[in-house]
């Protein structure tokens, strides 16, 4: 079974990656498999995401269930041969590089954090930054909540991904789509509207456009700014949790008080814990619904 994917479009190649660690190459010219597979992650393990460098075409990034994501050169690509081995605590569910310059790193893992490195040109042993940010989803839903950059940020620091705990509006569950400054930590804006009530682990923004695409159970929703002229519905954010929110008690999936340390409100960086900020008040953008 296949599971990552990317297009190698500077080389003419099709990368995929299978449930048993390996990675396939085709040629998008004469549409024949290249070469032999070759074991990038433990033997065994699901190779998730496959995201080939922007800049620097020779560049791979893999991430896989063995809890690691993987930079390697397509140069000289054979089992043991990665350039750096990202480590991380739970199953990474993907690895990004940065959309203009390649030099960054943004990953996405099942431990509820997001991981920055600020240079694949430096020292790589660790993140530069770790966020914390309620993403996990606890086995119950098949899709993994993925961060994803903003193509369209000149500074690379802009990120978007949907958040599991539910926010109450009148009685409905809400799960909001998050923006994060991951240069800082803090939640910049969200969005959410009282009709959704469903988790968006699916995110992707619009290179030249303010949009939104979110999917959200077996719905399709497209998010576009509000106009000034429309009325716009403000809720109560008194008690919003901001990204790994306060760390408080909050009601259990069978209606019991839970205390997870792993949504402390901190983000980590070099060792130093900062508060996150409440993000301000904004109007929810209005969505557009396609069914599938």
């Amino acid at each position: 079974m296949l599971y990552g994917m990317d297009i190698n479009s500077e080389k003419g190649v099709l990368l995929v990656a299978d449930n048993f660690g390996f990675l396939y190459m085709v040629d998008t010219r004469s549409n024949s498999k290249t070469g032999e597979a070759v074991l990038i992650h433990k033997k065994g393990s699901k190779v998730v995401g496959l995201h080939c460098n922007p800049v620097q075409p020779e560049l791979l990034l893999s991430c896989g269930n063995d809890h690691f994501a993987r930079i390697w050169d397509m140069r000289q690509l054979k089992a043991g041969s990665s350039l750096s081995d990202l480590a991380h605590q739970r199953i990474v569910n993907s690895a990004y590089f940065s959309p203009l310059s390649g030099s960054k790193i943004l990953t996405t893992s099942q431990d509820n954090r997001l991981r920055i490195w600020d240079s694949i040109f430096g020292n790589l042993d660790s993140p530069s930054r770790e966020i914390v940010h309620s993403h996990h989803d606890f086995n119950r839903h098949l899709t993994p909540f993925r961060a994803e950059w903003d193509p369209k940020d000149p500074m690379e620091s802009l990120a978007v991904i949907g958040r599991y705990i539910s926010e109450n509006y009148n009685g409905a569950a809400l799960h909001p789509i998050d923006f994060i400054d991951i240069s800082t930590g803090q939640l910049v804006a969200e969005v959410m509207d009282p009709n959704i009530t469903t988790i968006s682990p699916v995110n992707k923004l619009h290179p030249r456009d303010d949009i939104l695409a979110s999917g959200s159970s077996r719905s399709l929703f497209i998010w576009r700014q509000k106009e000034k002229s429309e009325p716009v519905e403000k809720k109560d954010e008194s008690n919003n949790i901001i990204c790994g929110g306060a760390k408080k008690k909050r009601k259990g999936k069978f209606g019991g008080e839970s205390d997870d340390d792993s949504e402390d409100d901190r983000y980590a960086s070099k060792g130093k814990n900062f508060r996150f900020k409440k993000a301000e008040s904004k109007p929810a953008p209005r969505p557009r619904k396609v069914k599938k």
